[in-house]
């Protein structure tokens, strides 16, 4: 007796979507953005090619979700490091640390979550997730200055070294910005 094959059941993988969005980030490190495409994200995440359109619509909102899945990852990567902060261990030698870590040992991250960003410039449905990403690194740093343009000031030099570093192609070592983040913090 031949059997036939019933009806697919769909598998439940609630992950699905945040897995797709990480593939998308990868797609983008290896290929560029203009290398984005669902059968591209669907190869690097290993589904089939319809669960990404059915996951994200069009090509922006996955563009989207990458970008707000980079500005999450980011900001537990700072959250992390500015909670470790000892009495000892001052706000500027953390963040000339994370700026060294950033341009030295992670930069191909660092390059990634630039090429992201950057998209806001010509995709304006990117801004609002852009502007999260800057928003929520000034209040974390805000925790640990005494006042809002205190905390500006140190991110507008935090994002500013990292624009150099990204554009220039220069890594920048901690002892070589620290002073930077020491005349922030004065004042």
């Amino acid at each position: 007796m031949e059997q036939t094959a019933g009806p697919r059941r769909r598998r439940y993988d609630p992950a699905r979507r945040e897995r797709i969005a990480a593939a998308a980030i990868r797609v983008i490190a290896r290929d560029g953005i203009d290398g984005l495409t669902h059968r591209a994200v669907a190869k690097e995440a290993d589904v089939p090619l319809g669960s990404t359109s059915y996951h994200f619509g069009d090509m922006d909102e996955l563009l989207r979700s990458a970008v707000e899945l980079a500005e999450a990852l980011n900001r537990d990567v700072l959250t992390e490091i500015l909670e470790r902060l000892e009495p000892e261990r001052d706000l500027a030698a953390a963040m000339a640390g994370l700026v060294e870590e950033l341009t030295v040992r992670q930069r191909e991250q660092l390059m990634l979550d630039y090429e992201l960003f950057l998209a806001a410039r010509r995709r304006p449905n990117l801004r609002e997730a852009a502007r999260r990403w800057v928003d929520d690194g000034r209040a974390l740093v805000r925790r640990f200055t005494a006042d809002d343009i205190t905390a500006d000031t140190v991110s507008q030099v935090f994002e500013g070294l990292l624009v150099h570093a990204v554009v220039l192609g220069e890594p920048l070592e901690a002892a070589r910005v620290e002073p930077l983040f020491r005349r922030a913090l004065a004042g």
